[in-house]
Order: structure tokens, then C-alpha cells, then sequence
């Protein structure tokens, strides 16, 4: 903790402590048996998380998780972490298709850890709006990223819901002919 708190971490106890919860994998431990002592490669793993933070790596990249929309999601450094903001673009999307409920096609451009797709396809498929004909496409550049959301997809139970596609902003869909708008 002492380390954490000379690089300025504010939260230095709480991250100590949500690292060593990671490592041990049960976090009612820590607090259940305070008097147990780690062993020597539980040590060592969890001095080298602590020093992978100290050089101020993301708590999320060093447990591979973070909760977004109530929903947990894998991460590493081939996408970014889900931030809290980026819950109101669920929000306003949910608003928005609820409002005015139709056959609705949702694009993510760039989507990383599929973290905003995933939720909407979860919360519109688990709504009673009548709707059948959501289409769900996620679209990055990045190979591995597609991996990253493809994992949390099937974590979620919507991998056969969503498409996700490689290549840059919308030209994996542009030469579709379901988005060329004929001429009037």
C-alpha cells in the first residue's frame, strides 16, 4: 500500500486489496481470514501486480475485468476500458429505440470490448416491445480487439445475435446492398 501511495494513487488500500482479491480469486477471504498468509508464487504474482501498477497500469488490465451496465466485461490492453459515461449512450439508445419502437439496425463503430452492442442487445432482446427484427452489427479494425468483443458476447449469451465485422468505420457495410439506398 505504501508503494501505491508514494505514485500518488489515491484509492491505494482499496486497489491493494482489489488486486489481492483478483489473485486469490475469492474476495470474502481477505476479510473472512485475515491471518492467512500467502504462499510463495501467490507472493510473488502479487508483487508483480502491484508493480505492473506502480507503473500505473489500469486496475482493469491487470484483473482482465470491468463491470459496465451492471454487466462484466473482459479487457485487456487491445481495447479500452468501458468508462461510466459511455452508459448514458445505452441510456439515450434505449430511450431512443423504446420511444419509437420499430425494426431497428444498431451499428458500433469501433467497438473494442463490445461493451455498448452487448448491453443494448441484451436489454432489447429482454424487452417486451414486440420488436423481432433488431439487427446488431460491431464493427473494428483491430483483429483483437473482434476477439475481445467476440469472448464477452458469448460471456453474455448474444454471440449469435451480434455481427461483428473487420475494417474501418463503415466500409464492411457500405457495399452491402441492405444499406445502399436506391436512387428516388
Amino acid at each position: 500500500v505504501l508503494k501505491l501511495k508514494t505514485k500518488n494513487i489515491k484509492s491505494a488500500q482499496l486497489e491493494a486489496g482489489l488486486l489481492l482479491a483478483h489473485l486469490l480469486k475469492k474476495k470474502e477471504f481477505l476479510f473472512t481470514y485475515p491471518e492467512k498468509k500467502l504462499t510463495t508464487n501467490q507472493f510473488n504474482k502479487y508483487r508483480a501486480l502491484i508493480k505492473r501498477r506502480l507503473n500505473l497500469e489500469p486496475i482493469a488490465y491487470l484483473t482482465g475485468h470491468k463491470e459496465f451496465y451492471g454487466l462484466d466485461f473482459r479487457v485487456n490492453k487491445n481495447v479500452l476500458i468501458p468508462r461510466p459515461e459511455t452508459e448514458m449512450m445505452v441510456e439515450e439508445t434505449l430511450k431512443l429505440i423504446t420511444n419509437n419502437p420499430q425494426p431497428t439496425t444498431i451499428i458500433d463503430i469501433g467497438t473494442g470490448s463490445g461493451c455498448i452492442i452487448i448491453a443494448l442487445a441484451k436489454e432489447l432482446l429482454n424487452k417486451e416491445l414486440g420488436i423481432k427484427d433488431y439487427e446488431f452489427f460491431a464493427v473494428d479494425n483491430s483483429e483483437a480487439a473482434l476477439v475481445v468483443a467476440q469472448k464477452n458476447a458469448k460471456l453474455h449469451g448474444v454471440e449469435k445475435k451480434i455481427k461483428l465485422l473487420k475494417g474501418n468505420l463503415l466500409k464492411p457495410l457500405i457495399h452491402n446492398s441492405k444499406f445502399i439506398i436506391p436512387n428516388s
